[in-house]
């Protein structure tokens, strides 16, 4: 185990269960009293025996006996029950907090963070990490205390009824310590590889789910088959090595256990033939040593859960300690008069070492609506993350009404902004509480009100069951034209007064993009709009192009149509498309 590891034991203990340690306090004292009475009752059978080999057995005596047999029984049930009411409760209620903070710190990370990182990795620490750091809270422990407490009661007992013996019965004890030492290693290493396959194979799964219709589309079926069969294969290996290892511990715990019974025979035997132990005595010892087979296998079983909460442990905190690239305070600094944007200077590239923005520098006043147009990969959609802080620039900044976007609380700059990206994400719920999402409080002419503005509201008066119709995972049972308006009804809903739209009408008719781009002129919010289609832009204030990451031309669509090439060029391309009729793409 790596020392950043027993950091991460020590941080679990001190910000998970230090809260709870009256809980598991009297969890410890309920697994000592079950224990101590476990511990009594070989004494009392021992004592049976020796009264009936004496031949002089007293009824009264035997059944006083049983009696406190079965006394002694039901107490150590009754308070293991006890220990699992506190010590498991409380395992689950940490395992509460985990996914809480687990969550929380996903909440923190920017855009880059999820660049990164696989949403089926994450899906994966959710789950599988987060229920074997569990286990290790709650039957760990448990199992830990009772092992601790059964030795000492055990051990105890065993050495006020024979010294001798009992040290000959405790001389496989190193060997049980050296075998745990050197098994529980590779359980470790087992066990995060384990962990490692099943984050690689849920990756591989959501992103076939999130991807079927494109698999089917270019026949990868097979291929798919193929690549998650032979991901499984080795998730199976790699549960058979840890299962080998794990299985292995158990018979030899046994046989050492066994070894101690086969020593406590025969130094037992001999002692009773010369008349220093009893019958009953020896009886104790098997009956004690029976009583040890339990924790000594728990130890293997407990290493095994210890080793695989070490390896999501690592994981859990990699995430918890991932520090977010991009910071809010709590509130904001000042609120803005005007909500008008400035752009200075701004730098941007992506890490790859490509610069995607030189020296972006523009000014767009409060109400006026921008367009922004280039050829693909000029940084357009990079300019409005830029804009909506998905991201921050590298060099330069950007401000909201003379106020940098970074002294914007996150709350405070999501109500101001609103971005309806062109592959808009729907949520498997009714048309309207996916645009309740942009509103939690939005009242049903609200809603209402924003389909119409988004030119939706037709379409969805026809709908089955209209505003209460379910749009299917990732809105599946909607066209193209369909989902980005649901998403600009979603953005709408929330009254922005700064609304960014990302190719967001690329997927809808002419006309309909002409009855949404009136509707959106009646607002009182300054929009930017990037489009590949000049019809989208040519209403537009100010027109931006963009080209290689920089702005070569601003100006009117009247302007930039007699003056600059590449906007020219889109003008010839729209004219033949308007000319052959073709449609956009709208296909479900």
């Amino acid at each position: 185990m790596t020392r950043q590891t027993s950091t991460n034991f020590q941080r679990l203990f001190s910000e998970y269960l230090a809260p709870r340690k009256w809980l598991l306090l009297a969890g410890a004292v309920f697994v000592t009293i079950s224990n101590l009475c476990s511990s009594l009752y070989p004494r009392l059978i021992g004592q049976s025996v020796d009264l009936i080999a004496s031949g002089q057995a007293a009824w009264r005596s035997l059944a006083l006996n049983l009696a406190s047999i079965l006394s002694l029984t039901i107490g150590s049930g009754l308070f293991m029950f006890a220990t699992r009411k506190t010590i498991i409760v409380a395992s689950r209620k940490i395992e509460y907090e985990l996914r809480r903070d687990f969550l929380a710190a996903l909440e923190r990370q920017s855009q880059r963070f999820y660049d990164r990182m696989p949403t089926g990795v994450l899906m994966a620490h959710a789950t599988n990490d987060i229920a074997a750091i569990r286990e290790f809270l709650g039957p760990a422990i448990m199992y830990s205390a009772n092992t601790l407490t059964t030795f000492a009661f055990v051990l105890v007992f065993m050495a006020k009824l024979d010294v001798p013996t009992t040290l000959v019965a405790l001389l496989p004890l190193p060997a049980i310590a050296w075998t745990t030492f050197r098994i529980g290693k590779r359980i470790y290493s087992a066990s995060k590889q384990v962990q490692e396959g099943y984050s690689e194979l849920t990756r591989t799964v959501q992103e076939a789910f999130s991807g079927v219709r494109i698999l089917r589309a270019f026949v990868q079926e097979r291929h798919e088959s193929s690549l998650f069969a032979n991901q499984s294969k080795q998730y199976i290996e790699s549960n058979l090595r840890l299962a080998r290892l794990q299985a292995l511990f158990m018979p030899t715990m046994m046989i050492l256990v066994g070894l101690s019974q086969l020593l406590v025979l025969v130094f037992g035997g001999y002692r009773v033939l010369n008349g220093t132990l009893t019958i009953g005595m020896l009886t104790q010892f098997f009956l004690y040593i029976g009583q040890l087979i339990w924790p000594v296998a728990a130890i293997g079983w407990v290493s095994g859960i210890i080793q695989r909460s070490a390896a999501s442990l690592d994981r859990f905190y990699a995430i918890i300690d991932h520090k977010p690239e991009l910071t809010y305070p709590r509130v904001s600094i000042h609120q803005p008069i005007r909500y008008d944007i400035r752009c200075q200077h701004v730098f941007f590239h992506y890490g790859d070492g490509r610069t995607i923005l030189q020296d972006i520098t523009f000014q767009i006043e409060e109400g006026i609506h921008v367009g922004i147009v280039g050829p693909v990969g000029a940084g357009k959609s990079t300019l409005l993350r830029l804009l909506a802080r998905l991201y921050d620039p590298d060099q330069g900044r950007i401000t909201i009404g003379n106020i940098p976007l970074t002294e914007f609380a996150i709350n405070d700059l999501r109500t101001i902004i609103r971005m309806v990206p062109q592959e808009p994400f729907l949520f498997s719920l009714s048309v309207a509480e996916n645009v309740r999402v942009g509103n939690p409080a939005a009242t049903e002419q609200e809603i209402i009100a924003a389909l119409e503005a988004a030119g939706l509201l037709d379409e969805v008066e026809h709908f089955p069951q209209q505003l209460a119709t379910i749009v299917g995972e990732r809105g599946i049972l909607l066209s193209g034209g369909q989902r980005q308006r649901l998403a600009i009804a979603r953005a709408l809903v929330g009254k922005p007064r700064i609304l960014l739209l990302d190719d967001a009408l690329s997927a809808v008719d002419t006309s309909t993009e002409q009855r949404i781009l009136y509707h959106l002129r009646q607002l009182e919010c300054t929009t930017v709009i990037v489009s590949h289609r000049l019809s989208s832009v040519e209403h537009c204030d100010n027109i931006i192009v963009l080209e290689n990451g920089k702005i070569t031309a601003q100006g009117t669509h009247t302007m930039l149509r007699h003056t600059n090439p590449f906007y020219q060029l889109l003008l010839e391309r729209q004219s033949i498309e308007q000319f052959y009729h073709v449609p956009p793409s709208t296909s479900r």
